[in-house]
């Protein structure tokens, strides 16, 4: 097969276009590449040959996307699964292979309608794939275009659309962009494109003054732990005693009228029937103090196991919330009789956590707390469960050890801006290496902790009653409005055709 330069260079720039992707998200935070990138995507696609070759380019942007923005996971499957850096990196790039097919998909069927509808399909069919992506087996929502502008001006979108109305709205304007410049010396195209995209903006920028939850009794004074604990140490049983010691001195420590103390994931890295004393004692404390504990913790329960967060409130009987969204190869194995095998060669006894059930919010003084633990808090339905539950404040415990010095703390927080934008209800995050912190209603980070430090994070949250459109209606509203927009876009084609 000859190399044809003509035919490379649309596949090179697709390639360099995903690779700078991550740029658009945090840490780096230069959101207004998410413009640019997907209206030079969308401006390669249009210039296609064929839907094939638009799929191409949808894939490799999708390709060097992933790859360049979780490698992070390579960091865990290298030091704690055993693998060289060749094989983690094929697993990483594995998995990357699997999310491009969604953007390819998006291209590709997109290219097969006229140029003037492909303008609106491009950013319609882009999201959708990435809605497709989030729920399709276990989801993997990373990398969500509506996830770059959390805390920008398209954010306003968030309480009343969910991330993927704001992944809407940015597509749409790089669509307009890429369409303007495609008709560069059309001064009426300007200007209508220019209209569109003050409209999108302004509408934006309204929609975020509107208050749809409202102050609930008075504000929570909490205590958010980072334990600081490598993962080498964290399952060592030998240094069982030395963490929970850890831990106990920040729970003692805490300020008076502090009212909830937040531990981390696994932070007690021990089933709760092996330390029958300990919760005793944390009991006595709990009631002495009126402070309620969350404490992240595997438990046993007529032999299945969970990971929970064990709640403790003085005396009363301890209330659990279990994990509901398991992480696949990490807490379950997908296909444990093909795949079990394999995956416990690299790490034995892996994979063996039940799906919780029950409740997904825990009372505290009055109010109540939704519920998530790690992975979790990166998919808008799970946390939305808690707020239909009647939640008035969002905590979240996690333990990102496994990714080291990587992305993949800041990208999670960045997530966890967009479920409190889109439920206009504070975030408090306890995490063992970080980013422990307090988001407000507003998106706004209140404070937060350094990562790698061990620390105690105290603040003052105000609990929210009320629902936004998002909380009360999920993803509906997104999808209707995509429903129209792909009924104006295809409507000239039919009259053609009539």
């Amino acid at each position: 097969m000859s190399f044809s330069p003509i035919r490379a260079w649309p596949a090179l720039a697709a390639l360099a276009l995903g690779a700078a992707w991550p740029l658009a998200f945090a840490p780096f935070h230069q959101a207004w590449l998410a413009f640019v990138l997907l209206g030079l995507l969308f401006l390669l696609v249009q210039r296609s040959s064929a839907p094939r070759r638009a799929a191409g380019l949808g894939f490799l942007f999708g390709f060097a996307a992933f790859s360049s923005g979780v490698y992070w996971l390579a960091i865990t499957l290298h030091n704690f699964a055993a693998m060289d850096w060749p094989l983690a990196g094929a697993m990483v790039a594995l998995l990357a292979a699997y999310c491009a097919l969604y953007p390819a998909l998006a291209m590709g069927v997109a290219r097969r309608f006229s140029p003037a509808a492909r303008w609106w399909l491009l950013p319609l069919f882009w999201v959708f794939a990435e809605y497709l992506r989030a729920r399709v087996a276990t989801g993997f929502p990373w990398l969500a275009v509506g996830y770059t502008q959390a805390g920008n001006f398209l954010s306003g979108y968030a309480p009343w659309l969910g991330q993927y109305g704001v992944g809407l709205a940015t597509a749409g304007v790089a669509s307009i962009g890429a369409w303007v410049i495609s008709q560069r010396r059309n001064a009426a195209v300007w200007s209508m494109g220019a209209s569109a995209i003050l409209l999108i903006f302004a509408a934006a920028l309204f929609a975020a003054t509107v208050r749809f939850t409202h102050p609930s009794g008075k504000p929570l004074q909490v205590r958010l732990l980072q334990g600081n604990i490598p993962i080498t140490e964290k399952w060592n049983a030998s240094r069982i005693n030395d963490i929970l010691e850890r831990y106990v001195r920040l729970i003692v420590a805490s300020p008076p009228g502090t009212q909830l103390v937040v531990l981390p994931e696994t932070a007690f890295p021990i089933f709760q029937t092996e330390i029958p004393l300990l919760i005793q004692q944390l009991q006595a404390w709990s009631a002495k103090y009126h402070s309620v504990l969350m404490i992240g913790i595997p438990e046993d329960a007529h032999g299945r196991y969970y990971n929970a967060t064990m709640e403790i409130d003085g005396t009363a009987p301890i209330r659990w919330y279990r994990k509901e969204h398991l992480v696949p190869f990490g807490e379950y194995i997908p296909f444990p009789k093909i795949l079990g095998p394999i995956v416990h060669h690299f790490l034995p006894g892996l994979g063996s956590f039940t799906p919780g059930d029950g409740a997904s919010v825990l009372p505290v003084d009055g109010q109540k707390a939704g519920m998530t633990i790690c992975y979790e808090e990166s998919f808008s339905r799970d946390v939305r469960k808690g707020v239909v539950q009647g939640a008035t404040f969002l905590v979240n415990s996690s333990d990102y050890a496994w990714y080291g010095h990587s992305t993949a703390s800041a990208q999670t927080l960045q997530m966890a801006v967009m479920q409190s934008l889109q439920e206009q209800k504070p975030d408090i995050r306890a995490t063992n290496t970080g980013i422990t912190s307090v988001i407000l209603p507003t998106g706004q980070v209140l404070a937060q902790l350094p990562q790698f430090s061990y620390a105690a994070l105290n603040a003052r949250i105000q609990p929210m009653a009320g629902e936004t459109p998002y909380a009360r209606y999920g993803n509906w509203p997104y999808l209707g409005l995509s429903l129209l927009l792909l009924f104006w876009a295809l409507r000239p084609r039919r009259e053609a055709q009539s």
